[in-house]
């Protein structure tokens, strides 16, 4: 199996569509772009998407399906939905490729640190320095979004907690984020 192979045709696991829809409708959240929090491009994007998709595995992870089709399924409808939105941006086919790849590597790398900040008990602080070194990768965060990433990181850790009681059939109907935790956003 080759490293874009999830860019082929395929029949998808049932419900992994709501599954995948539900994410994309909790990770374009207005208040997640708001000033501060994660800027609202294409690579702001991606990190929300990431955050929210990885969180999602994580949860299929932890019911004992963490090498599912299910969990393959998803990330396949990921990047695919990647792949799609730079040609749409008018980024050639000759390039799309390279660029999903990185995009994978980029994804699991978050993944790494997410998951390595969440096993040890998830720090905020933890949170926040991903959340920065990936967002905002230029500069020192500005106050206005040392408020922002204080607040992804606290939603961040809440949603982690509250899908730790969503069951499979929640996620395969579209609702693991019904109920979900808000983004609250404080500036000092």
């Amino acid at each position: 199996m080759g490293l874009l192979d999830f860019l082929k045709p395929r029949e998808k696991t049932a419900g992994v569509h709501e599954a995948y829809l539900s994410i994309v409708k909790q990770a374009r959240r207005p208040e997640l772009y708001a000033p501060g929090c994660a800027p609202d491009n294409f690579d702001g994007r991606f990190d929300m998407m990431a955050l929210h998709v990885h969180l999602v595995l994580r949860r299929l992870r932890a019911l004992g399906m963490g090498r599912s089709q299910i969990g393959q399924d998803l990330f396949d409808m990921f990047f695919k939905d990647m792949d799609q939105a730079m040609r749409e941006a008018g980024v050639g086919d000759m390039g799309v490729g390279k660029k999903v790849q990185k995009m994978v590597e980029a994804f699991y790398g978050r993944a790494t640190a997410y998951d390595g900040v969440l096993d040890a008990q998830g720090e905020i602080s933890g949170i926040y320095d991903i959340l920065a070194r990936n967002l905002y990768p230029e500069t020192a965060p500005s106050p206005q979004q040392e408020a922002g990433l204080n607040a992804l990181s606290g939603y961040a850790l809440a949603l982690e907690k509250h899908l730790a009681d969503v069951p499979l059939e929640d996620i395969l109907n579209g609702h693991s984020f019904t109920k979900a935790p808000n983004l609250k956003v404080t500036h000092g």
